[in-house]
């Protein structure tokens, strides 16, 4: 039965911080890194990569396009040549996913191959993407009015607020599986959630999580 609870606004649930976006040029170690040359880091300790990450974990080293304090490596989620072949234990990316086209270019299958590539053998891959499922089905509730509908329409679409805001592609859990098994990861298990990190894998609107998150292995 549909309960008429009123919607958060997207800014609100801090969707429009969504981490990793595509650019042109590859990427290269950031402030908290550059004093230490890559490969002596990746030798140093296991390396577990958060793309896209906003909050600092010390047991993770964040990857993303902006140079920010809490940033270890500055790059591209698509272009990981900074990193060597199966050099990563675990990689965590949330929303982040959605934002690479699904047939131009190839974008998304070339995305994920650069994923399993730096993992380790058996190494981990932690996702979490807008549930298009989850969404649509929100978006069917007959008591919504038409700006709470509006505003599941710009999470299942992205923001827009600037190019890189857009969503490209929409998965389910089926539809993500695919994917992450056309380029070898194994194992793909759904969870409810993670518990790593306070990110947009844990939103909820009335009551219900409206993010897909998923674990495989390489």
């Amino acid at each position: 039965m549909w309960g008429k609870t009123k919607v958060e606004s997207h800014a609100s649930l801090g969707l429009l911080e969504l981490g990793c976006v595509p650019v042109i040029n590859c990427g290269y170690v950031g402030q908290a890194a550059r004093n230490i040359s890559l490969k002596g880091w990746l030798h140093m300790e296991e390396l577990r990569l958060h793309i896209g990450g906003k909050e600092a974990h010390p047991d993770w080293k964040i990857l993303d396009i902006e140079d920010r304090p809490e940033v270890d490596f500055v790059g591209d989620a698509a272009c990981l040549n900074q990193f060597e072949d199966n050099s990563v234990s675990a990689i965590y990316a949330s929303h982040v996913l959605e934002h690479f086209y699904y047939n131009l270019n190839n974008e998304l299958i070339n995305t994920l191959k650069e994923w399993h590539r730096v993992l380790v053998p058996s190494g981990t891959l932690y996702i979490s993407v807008p549930d298009l499922k989850i969404l649509c089905w929100l978006y069917l509730n007959p008591n919504l009015i038409p700006l709470e509908r509006h505003q599941l329409m710009q999470i299942i679409f992205g923001g827009q607020t600037n190019e890189f805001d857009i969503h490209k592609v929409g998965f389910d859990f089926d539809i993500l599986c695919m994917y992450l098994a056309e380029v070898g990861f194994e194992k793909c298990k759904r969870v409810s959630e993670f518990n790593l990190f306070n990110d947009c894998s844990k939103i909820r609107i009335l009551d219900t999580l409206i993010s897909l998150n998923v674990i495989v292995t390489k």
